[in-house]
């Protein structure tokens, strides 16, 4: 009977004992913004995917008009993440044929903004 008690507890035991992954799991559903606490006071970024056809001249500029980052952006490449000194800037991407396609941004700190140029050739905000 003693063996029987002995027995019974362990499997009480056993049967309690959370696994690893499952607290893992728990602790990502409750805290979804974990990832989101890391950034503090960082720039904004900007980041432009080219899926058109053709190259383009990404030009993002300031407030005052002043030119920010420039960059030649080929067929199927990124810009990359691009950080910006100011909040409010125009995204400019052009060429010989696709003349001046503008997207103005309000960003605050730590926003990652991603812009694509799609298959159409069309600059738009994601």
């Amino acid at each position: 009977m003693k063996n029987v008690r002995y027995i019974f507890v362990l499997l009480l035991i056993v049967n309690c004992t959370t696994d690893l992954s499952e607290i893992e799991e728990n602790s990502a559903i409750t805290n979804p913004t974990a990832e989101l606490q890391t950034c503090i006071d960082d720039l904004p970024k900007v980041r432009l995917t080219n899926n058109g056809t053709r190259s383009f001249d990404f030009i993002v500029y300031g407030q005052d008009y002043s030119i920010l980052h420039t960059q030649n952006i080929s067929s199927t490449t990124d810009s990359g993440w691009v950080e910006l000194s100011d909040n409010d800037v125009i995204v400019v991407v052009t060429n010989n044929v696709d003349y001046g396609q503008k997207v103005p941004l309000s960003l605050v700190e730590c926003d990652n903004k991603e812009l694509e140029i799609d298959i159409n050739n069309i600059l738009v905000e994601l």
